[in-house]
């Protein structure tokens, strides 16, 4: 009976330090480098109907693409053009892939990128 006792408390020592040297000697994990999540930016010129419906094709396709290739579009509309903006921000609302921008707020999302350490 002590004979086995013996030996459960080795194979339980065995097992223990088998836990502990792993724990103790694996190697850490790479830091993660920052990656910017995939996107595309796509200036709207105009409100058309050819326009319009590019965009309608387009965030079908986008919806069917895999995430690592492209996540989310971009539309930017020029400042002064309300009807591109309207468009652009009704594309906005209607499709999760699409985000309207000025050319303003982009080149300053761009800016703030770049100063980013």
């Amino acid at each position: 009976m002590n004979s086995l006792v013996l030996i459960g408390v080795v194979l339980l020592g065995c097992i223990g330090l088998a836990i502990a040297a792993a724990l103790l000697y694996t190697p850490s994990q790479p830091a993660v480098q920052r990656r910017l999540t995939p996107f595309a930016v796509l200036p709207v010129p105009e409100d058309t109907p050819a326009v319009r419906a590019f965009l309608h094709e387009l965030a079908a396709q986008v919806a069917w693409m895999d995430a690592s290739v492209l996540r989310s579009v971009i539309l930017v509309y020029p400042e002064k053009a309300p009807a591109v903006q309207a468009l652009c921000e009704e594309m906005a609302q209607n499709y999760e892939v699409f985000m309207a921008m000025s050319f303003a707020q982009v080149t300053a999302v761009v800016e703030k990128e770049l100063d980013a350490p």
